[in-house]
């Protein structure tokens, strides 16, 4: 699969590695603001397997040095490795993927903000879906906004966090291609 070049050293873990990290690519299938339906509700694409891994690749990139987030035998003695709190963007980005909530990529995107609850530490060894709602969209200051709800549960059903993706991003596909075209 292919990764924008300035990234590919930057891929350590096999979920990295087949992430298409060119969000250019694909553009004729995102959802976009015009398109969205508030309301419309859906799985993602992929489910998320958490790996140690996973884990700990995103917390040294995040540039952490608690031993509950960087070192697995320390943790493992005091209750489980730790995730960094934006974990959750990883596993959304992999789960939704060019599904519904795909206008999460839409190159031309900007954040007016975010909105993230944690219920629960990911562990290692579990499954975690997404469940993608369109919540809201509107335009303020000629700018177009999008909300959805991604609720993320493990695969007993237990709910692990819910973000409230918020993105200002192209009003229409015209839009939308043309940034990918930039």
């Amino acid at each position: 699969m292919a990764m924008v070049e300035r990234l590919a050293a930057f891929a350590t873990t096999a979920k990295q590695k087949d992430f298409e990290w060119d969000f250019t690519k694909g553009v004729e299938s995102y959802e976009t603001w015009d398109e969205i339906e508030i309301g419309a509700s859906g799985p993602g694409m992929r489910v998320f397997e958490v790996t140690e891994d996973d884990i700990l690749s995103f917390n040294r990139s995040c540039l952490e040095t608690d031993p509950m987030l960087v070192d697995p035998e320390y943790a493992a003695a005091h209750g489980g490795l730790r995730q960094h709190p934006l974990f959750v963007v990883q596993v959304v980005f992999w789960c939704i993927d060019t599904g519904i909530g795909s206008w999460l990529r839409s190159p031309g995107a900007r954040n007016p903000g975010q909105h993230i609850e944690l219920f629960e530490p990911f562990v290692v060894g579990e499954t975690i879906t997404a469940t993608i709602t369109h919540q809201d969209k509107w335009i303020r200051r000629d700018k177009t906004y999008v909300e959805d709800e991604v609720a993320l549960h493990n695969q007993d059903g237990v709910l692990k966090a819910v973000w409230f993706t918020r993105l200002i991003i192209p009003p229409n596909r015209a839009e939308l291609v043309r940034y990918a075209s930039l």
